[in-house]
């Protein structure tokens, strides 16, 4: 008892006896120590079954919200968008997706857990044993958010290798890509079709598009979710300082239950997937970039139809100066005879448009898709490596 007295000065174990009497009620689950490829292994379990259960509910809505975004698309013109081409197209893609959202999932959550550990001072003895781990010397200790931040972008960037061809493949077969072609496309074909097409640079198309709009939503993502963690710890902080054990100075993960994970991923998820919608739509017309496609762009006199190649940068800026020139055009044509103040609210609105297409659809998939995925990783993570404290549990 000694030891353990200079080894944590701030448990209390000097409480009095009838104090921990009482306190030998309380809900608290000690748990052993876990090594970190232990936790590695078992977070990437977690987040690859949870990711690939939620991509897969959710399939459909995705379909809908992709074929909103491509060139041409209808925008929120819905019956436009529900057509039988749209029905003939739900399932597309459902399988690569899955899969490829099992190995994103796995590799995202694996690698945002490891650098959030050595980010974050130790949890508590009951993860890390009697003697927690050292911090690394070349690390700094960081606060909640940062760390989070931080760990999130390297979790995304570790999932950003199965992430980005997994996307190319499923949005060209949502968006009927290789619709003039007979006899059905899966997505073998088009994974040969794109090899064969643009080399192996081609499943990688859209990556610094999809990673500056991944980064920034996984930072949001996840630091509403910790905070809302955060929040649920605070709100039973008195029932885990009461407890003889506890250590002053460490924070504690506590369990979340399944019904209060569901809204706290749900609302942080609808939160990043609305402010990165632009960032998404401008993916999403890369990926879907057709070489052979034409446009007419005005000219003095008549239409000239050039190469769309030569009307549109294929690179994020391009993509995004083109679809700002849209909207700007289709917002003049609108206020030829309305006056200065009428005709700057249809350019805003009219930008707006453009670039948040999709952001109701996308933001309640990402909704839906948080709601299941940060419920089963919590049930998950709580059954293959229980957490510190779960509340109104009998301690054993």
């Amino acid at each position: 008892m000694q030891q353990q007295q200079q080894n944590y000065p701030y448990t209390h174990s000097s409480k009095p006896a009838a104090q921990l009497a009482h306190l030998a009620a309380a809900s608290v689950v000690r748990k052993p120590a876990y090594t970190q490829t232990q936790k590695f292994k078992n977070h990437f379990h977690a987040g690859a079954v949870s990711l690939s259960l939620s991509y897969a509910v959710m399939h459909p809505l995705d379909t809908l919200k992709t074929r909103m975004q491509v060139p041409g698309g209808k925008g929120i013109a819905w019956s436009a968008v529900f057509t039988r081409e749209t029905v003939r197209l739900l399932g597309k893609g459902f399988l690569i997706s899955s899969i490829g959202a099992g190995l994103q999932g796995g590799a995202r959550f694996s690698f945002y857990e490891l650098t959030k550990s050595y980010l974050l001072p130790p949890t508590s003895r009951f993860q890390t044993g009697n003697t927690p781990p050292q911090h690394p010397w070349f690390l700094p200790t960081l606060s909640p958010i940062p760390a989070t931040a931080i760990s999130a972008i390297i979790g995304d960037l570790a999932s950003s290798v199965i992430k980005v061809p997994r996307e190319v493949i499923t949005s060209r077969l949502q968006t009927g890509y290789y619709s003039n072609i007979e006899g059905g496309v899966n997505a073998g074909y088009v994974f040969r079709a794109v090899l064969r097409e643009e080399g192996v640079r081609g499943l990688f198309r859209g990556f610094w598009s999809t990673t500056a709009r991944d980064c920034p939503f996984m930072v949001i993502l996840f630091t509403t979710y910790e905070n809302f963690k955060a929040y649920h710890t605070r709100n039973l902080q008195i029932q885990i300082t009461s407890d003889p054990n506890y250590i002053a100075s460490s924070p504690v993960e506590v369990k979340i239950p399944p019904m209060t994970s569901t809204l706290f991923g749900g609302i942080s998820g609808f939160l990043a997937g609305y402010f990165t919608t632009p960032m998404d739509v401008i993916r999403t017309r890369i990926m879907t970039f057709k070489k052979s496609a034409a446009v007419i762009t005005p000219g003095p006199t008549t239409g000239s139809i050039q190469s769309l190649k030569s009307v549109v940068d294929l690179t994020m800026t391009g993509i995004s100066r083109e679809m700002y020139h849209q909207a700007t055009v289709q917002a003049a044509q609108k206020s030829v005879h309305s006056n200065a103040f009428v005709a700057s609210m249809r350019h805003g609105q009219s930008v707006y448009s453009t670039f948040f297409v999709g952001a109701i659809p996308r933001s309640l998939w990402w909704f839906c898709v948080c709601s299941i995925f940060f419920s089963t990783y919590e049930v998950m993570k709580q059954n293959l490596m229980p957490l510190d404290y779960e509340p109104n549990a009998t301690r054993k």
